[in-house]
């Protein structure tokens, strides 16, 4: 991956360095800004960072002028895994148990952009976002009792509700025609309220407590884009 980096970049300067020896010899204005109807997708990229190009949520923005535009990140992810914690053996009486975890993850960022005129190239903007987020866990292990086997499940251990509004500014430079690196910065407020954590049981006798009293916390700072945004327009 590292050797597709420079290879990468030395791509892009070609296209720039052509597209603008056409645009001169041709005495055409290249259109690199999108216009209204054009949308863009965007995923980071970090060239001298271990892992250079990833995707947190998918970002889409939907261009109503050339200067005003809806965005929206969206991530939906889910993780589950299953360790064996005990083998069966026959001879002494022991059966398979397992533990079980999953994670689940809601994330949306609706927001509204507004382009400055900059330049051919260079599109600054400010707008704002609203940030949702729920996140839900599942922990459920087994033991062993006799020839009996039970489970413990806890719901919701670092299970959570997040709402804020985030301020942002940024930019988008138009490497080559529909092509573009950026760079954000923001500040935002959240609300983020604890889920009510349960536990469950099929232990003999095991009566389900009442949910472990939830907390909530309120943060407020400014923040950035750890890497740099690479986008399409199409």
């Amino acid at each position: 991956m590292k050797k597709i980096i420079p290879i990468f970049l030395m791509l892009l300067s070609v296209s720039v360095w052509a597209q603008d020896a056409s645009t001169e010899e041709g005495k055409d204005t290249i259109q690199f800004r999108p216009i209204a109807g054009e949308k863009t997708l965007e995923l980071q990229f970090a060239p001298f960072g271990d892992d250079p190009i990833s995707i947190n949520g998918i970002k889409m923005r939907w261009f109503k002028s050339e200067r005003k535009a809806f965005r929206l990140t969206a991530n939906l992810g889910f993780v589950t895994s299953k360790d064996i914690t005990q083998q069966e053996d026959d001879d002494l009486g022991l059966k398979e148990l397992a533990s079980r975890n999953s994670n689940l993850d809601i994330s949306l960022k609706p927001g509204f952009e507004k382009h400055l005129k900059g330049t051919e190239k260079l599109s600054p903007y400010f707008g704002g976002e609203v940030d949702l987020m729920y996140r839900r866990t599942k922990m459920k292990g087994e033991f062993q009792e006799g020839e009996s086997v039970y489970y413990n499940e806890i719901i919701n251990e670092g299970g959570f509700f997040r709402v804020g509004l985030n301020a942002i500014a940024g930019f988008d430079f138009y490497v080559a025609k529909k092509l573009y690196l950026g760079a954000e910065v923001g500040y935002g407020v959240s609300f983020r309220k604890d889920l009510s954590v349960k536990l469950k049981s099929n232990y003999e006798d095991f009566e389900e407590p009442e949910p472990a009293k939830d907390g909530f916390s309120f943060a407020a700072g400014a923040f950035t884009e750890a890497q740099i945004r690479l986008g399409y327009t199409f």
